[in-house]
């Protein structure tokens, strides 16, 4: 099947004003279907995820023809300078900037490409992020009217105070799915729910016998129902069954 590669190059800036270059590799599946999946891996996730589990998930929806999808990774932290008021950063940048930047890089560039990559100029989009990746992707979605759903997979508020705002501004449905065995990620799903939201809908749902990772292979076939979820192809997540396994 038919598979887009590309690596984008931009820059951002240290909180002193100065210039910090970094690439983005991206992958982009295909599909006539008037939709784009916008997949914002978890931290230290290469684009084709641990055991290639989106590059696999991708040319499943691919070959179902549910939607397009784009898979990409921000650059991984350095560790070699400590910001004080952040966990990571990146050459002397702010590593939580550059995940939010991230996002709207690859958002735009699967926009500017949309007709070729899924046959529309306006596509219907879900934007899912994993752990780190959903706190970037709820910190964004808000600004593409285009986007429709957001989908946020053990996610913790890892940028902060900007995906709390990001969060209550976006208007479309919201999905959150989270391992019972991950506290965190539940707890961040009860204080959405109760927030200020401006979304249509949300629904948070716990995966049982799940950790943060999804690890094991009934996690792995619930992970691709989450997407049939937010995608509205199937409501029966968190339930395994009828998924492909992505991994053991």
């Amino acid at each position: 099947m038919d598979v887009v590669d590309a690596v984008l190059q931009r820059q951002t800036v240290t909180h002193r004003g100065g210039p910090v270059d970094f690439e983005i590799p991206v992958s982009a599946y295909p599909c006539n279907s008037g939709r784009l999946l916008l997949i914002s891996p978890g931290s230290g996730e290469l684009k084709d995820g641990r055991h290639d589990r989106w590059r696999k998930l991708a040319l499943h929806l691919q070959e179902l023809g549910l939607c397009a999808t784009v898979t990409y990774n921000a650059p991984r932290p350095d560790f070699e300078v400590q910001l004080e008021w952040e966990a990571y950063s990146y050459r002397g940048a702010s590593w939580n900037r550059i995940l939010i930047e991230s996002v709207c890089h690859v958002a735009e560039w699967a926009l500017d490409r949309s007709t070729g990559l899924c046959g529309s100029e306006a596509p219907a989009i879900c934007m899912a992020g994993f752990s780190s990746g959903g706190s970037a992707v709820g910190a964004v979605a808000y600004r593409y009217p285009l986007v429709e759903q957001l989908l946020l997979l053990s996610s913790y508020d890892s940028v902060g105070d900007p995906f709390y705002e990001g969060i209550s501004l976006f208007t479309g449905d919201i999905f959150m799915g989270y391992g019972s065995q991950d506290p965190p990620a539940g707890m961040l799903a009860y204080v959405i729910s109760v927030g200020p939201l401006s979304a249509r809908s949300m629904v948070g749902r716990p995966v049982p016998d799940c950790d943060h990772r999804f690890s094991g292979a009934d996690n792995s076939r619930a992970l691709v129902k989450a997407v049939y979820w937010a995608l509205g192809h199937d409501d029966s997540f968190p339930n395994p069954a009828g998924a492909p396994q992505l991994y053991e």
